[in-house]
């Protein structure tokens, strides 16, 4: 897979950012979702998220707009987000205003871990790693992560209800403004997922499955 296809990713997000919440979730608005089947999955989800314990230190990657930053900030003292859109940080910043949030522009696939973490948390970025790059992604996690510090995982599985047909693993999707990008869309079989973080060395795995929607928890056995 291309480096350009990975930059045009990022371009594909950067320019979405503004309409990112309005075409993602039905409603328009995280808490305007009806009670859908996959309205549904989504509240818990976000049940899950708010049923976490307190972390002295969570690492966000692929923050986006905030979703799921204004939640891990109510889990922790110190909170660093990722992104590689700068438009999608300034949202995020705007919408959940805490500044003990530390704000940083990176690229993922290039981004190596300088701090450990008791948490390694992200929401629907898995998907966009290609097959190729997930073990060495999973690496960047391990070094990100304190011993015993906890992986949550919350994306799309395989066979989802919600799927956008795919060609060679790859989507072409289209803004509001007419402009298509392709972007990396990998629909992984969360129990498939399991057994190589296990393989890795990643430990008391749990594994939720939905129609919609699976989360994915681990812990970095010392």
């Amino acid at each position: 897979m291309t480096e350009s296809l990975l930059q045009e990713q990022i371009e594909y997000y950067r320019a979405r950012a503004n309409e990112y919440e309005a075409t993602a979730l039905p409603g328009g608005a995280a808490d305007a979702i009806p009670d859908t089947p996959f309205g549904i999955e989504w509240k818990t989800a976000v049940q899950a998220v708010r049923e976490l314990p307190q972390y002295g230190s969570i690492l966000e990657l692929a923050c986006g707009t905030g979703l799921w930053t204004q939640e891990l900030a109510k889990h922790t003292h110190h909170l660093t987000a990722l992104d590689a859109a700068p438009e999608m940080l300034e949202l995020n910043r705007a919408k959940v205003g805490d500044a003990r949030v530390l704000y940083e522009r990176v690229d993922l696939f290039e981004w190596e871990p300088t701090e450990q973490y008791d948490l390694v948390f992200f929401a629907f970025w898995l998907s966009h790693v290609p097959q190729e790059k997930l073990d060495g992604f999973l690496e960047q996690v391990k070094r990100a992560l304190k011993p015993n510090g906890q992986v949550f995982i919350l994306d799309e599985p395989k066979d989802t209800k919600n799927v956008i047909p795919t060609v060679e693993n790859t989507q072409a999707r289209t803004l509001q403004d007419g402009r298509t990008f392709t972007i990396v869309k990998e629909y992984y079989e969360p129990q498939d997922l399991a057994e190589r973080m296990a393989a890795q060395g990643f430990d008391a795995l749990e594994v939720g499955r939905g129609d919609f929607f699976f989360m994915l928890s681990a812990i970095l056995a010392e």
